[in-house]
């Protein structure tokens, strides 16, 4: 993954546990070794990512109904 400021590859700097969050279960940090910009990752907990895909189904289902 490329810095968005400079462009040079971030430096992963590890990967941590969330803790009292339902909606993202782990967060990855990286920073840039060019410009010191930090990034942190966080990706979304199984019950999160099932929310998503149910509002997908019904939004395509919506679609279909209108066409």
């Amino acid at each position: 993954m490329n810095c968005w400021h400079c462009g040079t590859e971030l430096i992963w700097g590890g990967d941590h546990d969330t803790e009292d969050n339902e909606d993202y279960d782990i967060v990855s940090n990286l920073s840039c070794p060019n410009c010191h910009t930090a990034v942190d990752v966080w990706h979304p907990s199984k019950r999160l990512i099932k929310e998503y895909e149910d509002y997908d189904k019904k939004s395509k289902k919506k679609k279909r109904k209108k066409l």
